[in-house]
């Protein structure tokens, strides 16, 4: 029977953490990067646990500073139920959110809520590889607006986001329709390098099945292929409309991802791993 242990990285075992990765190349980047921020103290070592086992590195997953910020562990697809539950639970402990993402976990939900997860939503993510191998087009009833114009926070709360706020070098447009606001969406740059993420807000209840929500959504992409070289989205697995708004502009799915929230374990028997 395989022993498997949980532990945290030291400076000596920095080089673990990017043993799951695929890509030497990447691999190398990502540990630079790595002993770049624990040498100027914005990372310590230890916020880093392992799931080990004979074979070696089994599981990595970054313990983030601030229990807002969701965990994203990578691990083998093949990593043994005992002690994927086990380094599941640890993790439990450093935040109240999991997302396991299909490139870098198996998406065992059984295991995870053995673990005291509870799944809150199953999301899809789609990428448009080459923003400028299509053309998209303009609309001319696209503007850029503020949430204080005219029907914009109206048509925010109708869609249930009065709440929502523009991220940092967010733009927010408007699709108007007989001097009516219609639709909203957002664009801006989604992290990665080169890279442009679409808020597709919304179609007003009454004016969906119109092709509104098509006609921003593309106006939204010409306008990203002027600055960007991809595009990244997503949505949730059941919105089968946004699916097929996505294919039809040329993007391809590229994840799927299991969101959790931190539950209690009631009844539930986890196993231990071995101290180190």
């Amino acid at each position: 029977m395989n022993t498997y242990t949980l532990e945290a990285a030291t400076h000596d075992t920095l080089a673990d953490v990017v043993a799951l990765i695929p890509d030497p190349a990447e691999a190398e980047r990502r540990l630079t990067f790595t002993h770049s921020r624990v040498e100027a103290r914005a990372l310590h070592p230890e916020q880093f646990l392992l799931l080990r086992s004979p074979r070696g590195v089994e599981g990595v997953c970054l313990r983030p500073a601030s229990p807002r910020v969701p965990l994203f562990p990578q691990v083998r697809e093949d990593v043994p139920a005992d002690a994927l539950i086990a380094f599941l639970c640890e993790l439990r402990a450093a935040a109240p959110r999991l997302i396991l993402v299909s490139t870098q976990a198996p998406l065992r939900r059984e295991e995870a809520e053995a673990a005291g997860w509870a799944l809150q939503e199953t999301n899809v993510v789609y990428e448009t590889p080459d923003l400028r191998a299509r053309s998209y087009p303009a609309d001319p009833h696209v503007q850029p607006v503020t949430v204080h114009d005219p029907g914009v926070a109206a048509a925010l709360t109708a869609l249930g986001r009065e709440a929502w706020v523009p991220g940092e070098d967010w733009t927010l447009y408007a699709l108007t329709h007989a001097g009516e606001v219609v639709a909203l969406a957002a664009l801006g740059a989604s992290g990665p390098p080169d890279t442009a993420g679409i808020d597709l807000i919304g179609v007003l209840p009454q004016r969906r099945g119109q092709g509104f929500g098509g006609r921003l959504h593309a106006h939204l992409l010409h306008l990203a292929a002027r600055t960007f070289g991809t595009h990244v989205g997503g949505t949730e697995a059941d919105n089968h409309a946004m699916r097929r708004l996505f294919e039809r502009h040329g993007a391809q799915l590229v994840s799927t991802q299991l969101d959790f929230g931190a539950a209690p374990v009631l009844a539930a028997s986890v196993p231990e791993a071995t101290a180190p």
